[in-house]
């Protein structure tokens, strides 16, 4: 029996698995409002478990081929690149040593995680806003110990006395 999906930005705290993949994308730019969490969390996983398949395919690919040394050219281009502080030639070169299945990980893990880096802030704030914090709170990710002090805040249960952060049910809380 499937429940009524309520609009992104509405907590649904009966989310699945692939209704959470669904609202993930959907709420691309969503800030605003709630998010229940397994709707963030049933998303870490499908992230946990895409970060993993495609680890395998690079480390098999990467492990798999033979390092070849630089040759004396390249050596003396990575040295004068190393002495100026360039850090491009050393990764192109590094980059071109990988084998393909390594290389094609590698590019599909960047694009996807470039694609996922706006909505994963997106769901953040709205998984805040469901503890009753403010979004700014997603700025701790930058500092060091703050990664721990924002995982703590995320796997707390939804504060329903309040809704300063939720604009988008007008006071009325979804459960």
């Amino acid at each position: 029996m499937r429940t009524h999906e309520p609009p992104v930005g509405t907590p649904w705290h009966e989310a699945s698995f692939t209704a959470a993949f669904r609202r993930f994308w959907r709420g691309y730019v969503v800030f605003r409002g709630r998010a229940a969490r397994p709707e963030f969390w049933w998303w870490a996983l499908w992230w946990l478990i895409f970060s993993v398949v495609v680890n395998v395919f690079y480390g098999a690919g990467a492990f798999s081929a033979a390092l070849t040394p630089p040759s004396s050219a390249e050596q003396q281009g990575l040295t004068q690149a190393m002495d100026s502080a360039n850090p491009f030639p050393v990764w192109g070169y590094l980059l071109s040593s990988l084998p393909p299945v390594a290389r094609i990980a590698l590019g599909v893990f960047a694009i996807v995680g470039l694609a996922a880096l706006l909505p994963w802030i997106a769901i953040a704030v709205r998984r805040l806003h469901d503890t009753n914090r403010s979004g700014w709170w997603t700025l701790l990710y930058l500092v060091p110990i703050g990664n721990i002090v924002l995982l703590v805040f995320l796997v707390l249960p939804s504060d329903e006395r309040g809704t300063r952060f939720d604009r988008t049910t007008q006071g009325q809380t979804h459960r």
